[in-house]
């Protein structure tokens, strides 16, 4: 999804370095999840699972559950069929999303640290839920934590939040 949708630049450069986690081979697989996963989020309105983050007391957290949850409900529809990379992949983007809806509503600000928390909690939530095998995880999360560790990154990032020109 590259970005689509996503105005927080953090969150927007984390989507792309998911995106670069799924091999080429799973790519159409990734996006059939996360267009679904959209979808099923946003449905029935103004009382989707996205809407209810209005309501949420925790939206971090409520975010990060909801999107596991959503992908978890789209994997048993499928029946089992569903790959496992580009499904952790699309949840952690499907996550990335709901963190900047919540943003957006002025439930929360995305700062590196509450990034750094969102995936820690992902990763502890994932894992029990839907049984996937820690190694299968590192690969996009280690991409994330690069991210947040990254010193040029992280003041590209804080440049435009503070007003500088958008990142390329």
């Amino acid at each position: 999804m590259t970005g689509l949708l996503i105005e927080n630049t953090l969150l927007r450069q984390t989507e792309v370095s998911v995106e670069k986690t799924v091999p080429a081979y799973d790519r159409d697989n990734y996006l059939k999840i996360v267009v679904a996963g959209m979808k099923y989020a946003m449905f029935k309105g103004s009382d989707s699972v996205i809407a209810s983050l209005r309501n949420s007391k925790d939206p971090l957290s409520d975010s990060v559950k909801g999107a596991i949850a959503v992908v978890g409900a789209l994997r048993q529809g499928a029946k089992g069929t569903m790959p496992l990379k580009p499904m952790v992949a699309a949840a952690l983007t499907l996550m990335l999303h709901a963190l900047d809806f919540a943003e957006k509503m002025k439930l929360l600000t995305i700062t590196p640290d509450e990034l750094d928390r969102a995936t820690q909690l992902f990763m502890d939530t994932i894992l029990p839920y839907l049984k996937v095998p820690k190694e299968t995880l590192d690969a996009s999360l280690e991409q994330v934590h690069t991210l947040l560790r990254d010193p040029d990154k992280m003041t590209q990032y804080k440049g435009y939040q503070n007003g500088a020109s958008k990142l390329g």
